[in-house]
């Protein structure tokens, strides 16, 4: 190589260096700024801090909220979310980030509009119109981290919503839960509305599920005993103080006097903390026959909230709101953690008659199947059907399958409902075998019998039972014990509770090992389920395994009314739940996760498994790994939270 050449390289690699150094400067500058920044804001909720959240570009921002075009709809619907999360979870009623933005997306595909609260004040006190599809989107429970994960979708879809937050909780400062000054920050965004859940969150009567009397308890108190309850008990506005008999321990004028105080209490403090008085309220709990347990009670609510408040949500369950409706009587429906996008547009679809928009997912997934009854979405490595509200949902496999076959697939629907596989079925789904899951209870069915020719409940095939029930019944005095020591303020009853906990712990009490009748218990429609089924199909015999186990072996099967397999999915309705927040479902989820078929010599005739792509991680993902982890610890953390 030439001198002038090797010195011309030289320098490049000169001004690269010098460039590259430059740069990396000016990131660990930037990181340190930001580190720095974030730390005096604490806890600011503006667009700017969240821009970073939004992958797009700054000229695709929605500049703020901008009201739609006003048609003449004769109603609207409202949702409401009890929380967001990033985190995959099983049980509770916090829906995650991605479930959310889902969802977010069908309502918009769909056709839905967001409407203000003044919207709704106009509509039913002086007539005004709302938008053909209009849909009042509420956030409950006061979370700082939801609206955090929420609202980059709310720009997405120029939706606004409404935020409801706890008289209680607006001068904590380090909480998890929505303060004043970020209250402000909320409604300047021009994204979000303010609402009330009420003063506190706290219980009264509460009893548990042997009958029981655990008394009042706070927050922190409910929530650490709140499994060994059935839903025996009340929210503090919506009954008589009660003793271990349910009789009154309060007279008429005190219970007013109770009730008024935490009213008047709760509007002292947003007047004082922000100027003004939320529009919209919530009564907890919601679906009784007024506004509350008692008819006096409710009198008393309704004169409180109609002087405070311009509307009221008081019932969940059903989604719309008709003009005839009361504006101090509204109904949302709370979506769950388990729900589909599919699932609410089926809920929504059953209460309105709108023309939705149902998810199909994979296009090409989806030609090897022919929709009979529901909805369908084929979606990365799962097939779910959603139901006909108090119906099914069932789809046929659109090839010839061979008598005999080995299949396999994840069942990941709720537990209380029905997901089974028909085989050698006729094209309309007649004979033929099922296998599958019914309300925690492995079946297989053959033809119209009505017996089935096997069955395996689920608790015993688990190992349980696991205790008995006075096992049960003194764990749950235990815990009440326990929460009692660490959350109450009360001397008197903390000391009581030691002395309480000292004889429980030394109380001898018959398990199921010395006869003791065992505790089964009572199955909830927002449990998830993941159990994995293979089974095994050659000539008139069928092997079974569950979870890995053989658990039918060589059961003899005459069914054989076809070649065709067909997926379903069908709700129970016999084993509806009753739930104080959630009257029951009407609409439910099969999920048939990594389905594969394959002849008796292994060849694959089916796989529902697309691949999962690695990328392999480079210097530079791992840099930027690096920078996140300390932005994410120079944020505050908010943990997600849940009521």
């Amino acid at each position: 190589m030439d001198e002038r050449k090797l010195h011309a390289k030289n320098v490049f690699k000169v001004v690269r260096t010098v460039l590259e150094t430059l740069l990396i400067l000016a990131v660990i500058f930037w990181a340190v700024w930001s580190l720095v920044s974030y730390r005096s804001r604490q806890r600011v909720l503006t667009e700017e801090a969240e821009l970073d959240c939004v992958m797009v570009n700054s000229d695709e921002i929605v500049a703020g909220y901008k009201p739609t075009v006003v048609a003449s709809g004769p109603h609207f619907i409202a949702i409401s979310y009890n929380g967001i999360t990033n985190v995959e979870r099983k049980d509770g009623k916090i829906v995650t980030k991605a479930a959310y933005e889902e969802q977010m997306q069908s309502l918009k595909d769909s056709g839905y509009q967001t409407i203000t609260q003044q919207d709704v004040i106009n509509y039913y006190k002086s007539g005004a119109s709302l938008p053909e599809k209009a849909l009042l989107l509420i956030f409950e429970d006061g979370i700082l981290n939801t609206t955090r994960l929420a609202q980059p979708t709310l720009w997405k879809y120029n939706y606004i919503a409404t935020a409801c937050t706890y008289a209680g909780n607006l001068s904590d400062e380090n909480g998890e839960y929505i303060n004043a000054r970020e209250m402000n920050q909320l409604k300047n965004t021009t994204f979000w509305e303010i609402g009330s859940n009420g003063y506190r969150l706290s219980y009264i009567n509460v009893f548990d599920r042997f009958k029981n009397y655990f008394g009042h308890l706070n927050t922190h108190e409910f929530l650490d005993i709140h499994s060994f309850l059935r839903r025996d008990y009340n929210h503090y506005l919506m009954d008589f103080l009660r003793d271990e008999n349910r009789l009154r321990t309060e007279s008429v004028e005190e219970m007013e006097e109770r009730i008024a105080w935490d009213y008047e209490k709760m509007e002292e403090i947003y007047k004082d903390e922000t100027g003004t008085v939320p529009p919209l309220y919530i009564l907890m709990h919601s679906n009784t026959g007024a506004f509350g347990n008692d008819p006096l009670v409710s009198r008393k609510n309704a004169e409180m909230m109609e002087s405070i408040f311009a509307m009221n949500f008081n019932r969940q369950g059903t989604c719309l709101n008709m003009r005839d409706s009361s504006i101090y009587d509204l109904s949302r429906l709370q979506s769950r953690q388990y729900f589909s996008p599919n699932h609410l547009m089926m809920r929504i679809w059953d209460d309105t008659g709108h023309s939705v928009v149902f998810r199909l997912g994979n296009p090409e997934k989806a030609a090897d199947w022919e929709r009979r009854s529901g909805a369908v979405e084929f979606k990365d490595r799962k097939i779910i059907l959603t139901s006909m509200p108090y119906g099914e949902s069932e789809i046929l496999l659109q090839r010839d399958l061979p008598k005999d076959l080995e299949l396999y697939v994840r069942l990941q629907g709720n537990v209380v409902g029905k997901q089974t596989i028909k085989l050698r079925s006729d094209a309309n789904g007649e004979g033929g075998l099922s296998v599958g899951l019914l309300d925690n209870a492995l079946l297989i069915e053959e033809g119209d019998k009505e017996e089935p020719l096997f069955k395996l409940d689920l608790l015993v095939f688990d190992g349980g039972p696991f205790v008995s029930k006075a096992e049960e019944e003194r764990n749950g005095k235990i815990a009440l014990a326990e929460t009692i020591i660490e959350n109450d303020h009360d001397e008197a009853r903390i000391q009581e509770a030691r002395e309480e906990l000292e004889i429980l712990n030394a109380m001898q009490v018959p398990g199921i090992a010395d006869g003791a009748e065992p505790f089964i218990p009572e199955l909830d429609i927002d449990d998830q389920d993941d159990r994995t089924l293979r089974l095994r199909l050659k000539g008139n015999q069928i092997s079974v395994w569950l979870d890995g186990k053989l658990v039918a072996e060589d059961l003899r099967v005459s069914a054989d009314a076809g070649n065709c397999l067909f997926l379903n999915a069908a709700v129970t309705r016999g084993t509806e739940r009753f739930s104080q927040t959630n009257l029951s479902d009407d609409v439910y989820d099969g999920i048939f996760a990594e389905l594969r078929i394959s002849d008796p010599d292994g060849n694959e005739l089916y796989g529902y498994a697309p691949p999962i792509l690695e990328v392999e991680e480079t210097a530079v993902d791992r840099f930027l790994d690096k920078l996140s982890g300390l932005f994410n610890w120079a944020r505050p953390r908010q943990e997600d939270g849940e009521l």
